[in-house]
């Protein structure tokens, strides 16, 4: 299920995260946690689920500082 991050939660490689657009609710565009650090952590774009391929295999680097106030997250966490 989806999980809204908070600016003090850390992510881990591996971990898959969307981004959430005010106009737009939701992003279509799937990420995958490539690295962590300990102010930032940096994504790839991943196929989403429907199949689409992104043309932007660019590497994104978010700061924890940013999210809540510039960018807001969501992680997926599996369900037990």
């Amino acid at each position: 299920m989806w999980k809204t991050l908070t600016s003090t939660q850390k992510v881990n490689p591996g971990d898959k995260i969307r981004f959430i657009h005010r106009h737009l609710l939701y992003s279509e565009i799937l990420y995958k946690v490539v690295i962590t650090h300990d102010h930032y952590f940096e994504i790839l774009p991943i196929a989403g689920d429907a199949g689409a391929v992104t043309t932007d295999v660019r590497k994104k680097v978010v700061k924890y500082f940013d999210i809540g106030y510039n960018v807001e997250i969501e992680v997926w966490v599996e369900q037990n």
